[in-house]
């Protein structure tokens, strides 16, 4: 099942239990070491920057969900995906349950760092430091999801973890490992961890045969 620019473990997820959650490699822009800031405006244009994002890669992705409630589950799905700059991602996942499609419009994607102020209130969390900056967004259109925390590297100014949190009292945690290749760093890990009502979960994806768009071409095994 394709899914542009948004959480594919959300539907793998809603195929097993009929509900779910997790997203898209999170990217940001990795640069020479600066000073941590505690002014938002500062931590979201060094995000913006992306001097070693990639404009745009292939890979082949391979999807494991474990569910920690009934019906105790574990599930492999693999597939392919794709990245094109400002923040356009599209997935085909070969064995997907058709159930899962009816899942494909639910809204946790975050797109570009540079339109987050147009859909976002953007302040600093209150557990953000000045080794571990994190930047709390919060949505301007009510909803499910009351507040999302971006936790960044102050080294290279990328997404280390982001945080749903939800009006039920449920989150969503994934974090994700970035691997240098050619001039460009690109996720090839993640890890979610679910624990919303009625669903605790765990989803990891792993990217490998990685290949950059031009102008930068390299590949990881």
């Amino acid at each position: 099942m394709p899914s542009m620019g948004r959480l594919p473990l959300l539907a793998v997820l809603a195929a097993v239990a009929v509900s779910a959650g997790l997203c898209a490699p999170l990217l940001a822009g990795a640069q020479d070491a600066a000073p941590a800031a505690d002014d938002p405006a500062i931590v979201l244009a060094r995000l913006s920057t992306d001097p070693r994002s990639p404009e745009g890669y292939s890979a082949d992705v391979d999807l494991r969900v474990k569910l920690h409630t009934f019906p105790y589950v574990g599930l492999a799905v693999h597939g392919t995906s794709a990245f094109r700059r400002p923040g356009f991602y599209h997935y085909h996942l070969d064995n997907l349950p058709r159930v899962a499609a009816k899942f494909d419009d639910l809204n946790y994607d975050l797109g570009d760092p540079t339109s987050w102020p147009q859909r976002f209130d953007i302040a600093m969390a209150p557990q953000s430091t000045d080794d571990v900056p994190v930047l709390r967004l919060t949505p301007k259109r009510p909803g499910l999801v009351t507040s999302l925390d971006i936790e960044t590297d102050t080294k290279h100014a990328r997404i280390l973890k982001a945080t749903w949190n939800r009006r039920d009292g449920g989150t969503i945690v994934l974090t994700q490992t970035y691997t240098p290749i050619g001039a460009a760093d690109v996720v090839t890990e993640q890890h979610a961890a679910i624990d919303i009502p009625r669903m605790r979960a765990e989803v990891s994806a792993t990217y490998t045969g990685v290949a950059l768009l031009a102008p930068t071409l390299a590949t990881v095994p």
